[in-house]
């Protein structure tokens, strides 16, 4: 088993110790199992480029929160890399705008991921939030 495969197998056993009942109850066995395969096949360039999409987006949003201004070019631009970050981690053909506008407010209505985007500037998480909105809006086919 390579190291890679390691972490992945590592992450899995995590996310199961942590989180696997309550992802179960909320979202069906169904998807917490989907979810599994995915990060089970996931290859490490596509991990690399997950997490190279997830830092351009935290260095971002801690660059524009302070500014406001989540219609802004920047922050749509975020917003969009968000969303492909995300795909990282859906199934093929999961993704919608209302599917992305929904991670998003979990984001903001979910103390655990609130505390997460807080701890990289403070207002992260509604920001982000908002920029998504903003972003959904204004694009009627939100890659």
């Amino acid at each position: 088993m390579s190291d890679f495969e390691k972490v992945k197998k590592t992450l899995i056993e995590t996310n199961e110790k942590h989180y696997g009942k309550e992802i179960r109850e909320e979202y069906g066995e169904e998807i917490y199992e989907a979810t599994n395969d995915i990060l089970s096949g996931i290859t490490e360039e596509q991990w690399v480029e997950s997490e190279r999409l997830r830092m351009q987006v935290e260095s971002m949003l801690k660059e524009l929160t302070p500014e406001g201004d989540p219609h802004c070019k920047k922050a749509q631009d975020m917003a969009k890399l968000h969303g492909m970050w995300a795909r990282t981690f859906w199934a093929e053909g999961m993704y919608s705008p209302e599917a992305h506008l929904a991670l998003v407010n979990m984001y903001v209505e979910d103390k655990r991921f609130t505390d997460y985007y807080e701890a990289i500037v403070k207002g992260g998480a509604q920001f982000l939030r908002d920029s998504v909105e903003a972003y959904i809006n204004n694009n009627s086919q939100a890659e």
